[in-house]
């Protein structure tokens, strides 16, 4: 048993490996190289394995680590700060092209109104996994142009976790975590402010309990419980854990645990990302695509939503550029179009949530799944010029 797992961690890990730098050194997302390197030895070609409770656990402890990466690379100030045009974004980026998609799918695919909607939704929502390496990578992290994307993207991925806590449930209680949600987040902005901005007091007191909170393994331990405590609340209220570890990550900064600490703990989630978390959980949701022979009949619908969603979404993205931001040259709007359509952890952990409370069938995750590639190949051809 042991040696099996194994083996099939040695295969995902090196074929995601060698297929995300192939893909990155094809200027497309490391993270569709992964995908397809599931597609590859999972059912949907070679077969060479299966979906499983371990690679299932893996992909699971996997995706804690992803989410609260992002929660810790992310800054509460930017949003608050672009607050305004982020919404603006978000109703371009994420609201109208989710309508789009969801309408499309309950024409085409048909898996019931509740399936429908998770796997547009899942297809529609842009990452900001994806997102914040294409602002860097153009230079924009500091322009109010990168920042603005950034704060929407913020926005709509916790909206669209939000969407998915209340979908699968009934009326009533779909109020009750909105509710929920809406007092955690109170609380969260409070502490998060103390915590940012407190008083005096409060950091003369951490200072002092600085000889403890200089043990690096401490320090480790300590925000991974923090993260594992917020998941518990956020599941233990309704709303789904991803949405506790991720706000977990934004409340964890420097003034908790010292600059330095804090320093090498994202420094070393990012290398155990990179290097393992991110290509195994990618690898996986690929794995747990159905076969290419069951899925046959949905490759042409598949492709419609997604050109339909792309298109729709890089258009009308690149007229409101224009408005939002004040960005009037053509190439940089193409550009911040196109980075607003990067799709990646976001999407996909919402269809693997989705997957494994029975909420969506594996046909209907892989046809999320499948999309997404398409997306984001699409999306990335336009910022290759």
């Amino acid at each position: 048993m042991a040696l099996n797992i194994i083996i099939q961690i040695l295969i995902i890990l090196s074929v995601s490996i060698i297929m995300g730098e192939i893909f990155e050194q094809l200027r497309f997302p490391s993270v569709v190289g992964y995908l397809m390197a599931g597609l590859i030895t999972g059912p949907f070609f070679l077969n060479m394995i299966q979906e499983s409770n371990g690679l299932q656990t893996i992909s699971s402890i996997s995706l804690f680590f992803i989410i609260f990466l992002l929660g810790i690379e992310m800054k509460t100030e930017s949003v608050v700060k672009y607050l305004k045009p982020g919404i603006k974004m978000t109703m371009t980026s994420f609201i109208m092209p989710l309508i789009l998609a969801s309408v499309s799918s309950m024409f085409l695919l048909r898996f019931g109104l509740q399936a429908d909607f998770i796997i547009s939704l899942s297809i529609a929502v842009p990452s900001i996994s994806i997102i914040s390496v294409l602002v860097m990578r153009y230079r924009l992290e500091r322009d109010p142009r990168g920042i603005t994307i950034v704060a929407s993207v913020i926005i709509t991925d916790v909206l669209a976790f939000l969407l998915l806590g209340i979908s699968y449930k009934t009326t009533l209680n779909a109020i009750l975590v909105i509710v929920y949600f809406v007092t955690f987040l109170v609380i969260f902005m409070n502490v998060d402010k103390i915590l940012n901005k407190g008083k005096h007091s409060l950091r003369m007191h951490l200072k002092r309990s600085g000889q403890i909170l200089k043990s690096e393994h401490f320090g480790y331990a300590m925000i991974i419980v923090i993260g594992l405590l917020m998941g518990a609340v956020s599941e233990f209220i309704g709303i789904n854990y991803i949405i506790g570890v991720f706000f977990a990550g934004l409340i964890i900064h420097e003034g908790l645990i010292g600059r330095n600490l804090f320093g090498k703990i994202k420094k070393t989630l990012r290398r155990m990302n990179d290097g393992f978390f991110i290509p195994m959980f990618f690898g996986v949701a690929g794995i747990a695509v159905s076969s290419f022979h069951s899925i046959q009949n949905f490759i042409i619908p598949i492709v419609i939503i997604s050109i339909l969603v792309i298109s729709f979404s890089l258009i009308i993205n690149f007229y409101f550029s224009k408005i939002i931001m004040k960005t009037k040259k053509k190439n940089w709007r193409i550009k911040v179009s196109a980075i607003l359509n990067g799709r990646g952890a976001v999407g996909i952990a919402i269809a693997t949530v989705a997957l494994s409370t029975g909420v969506i069938t594996s046909l209907a995750y892989s046809v999320a799944i499948l999309s997404t590639i398409i997306i984001s190949i699409i999306a990335t051809t336009f910022l290759r010029g």
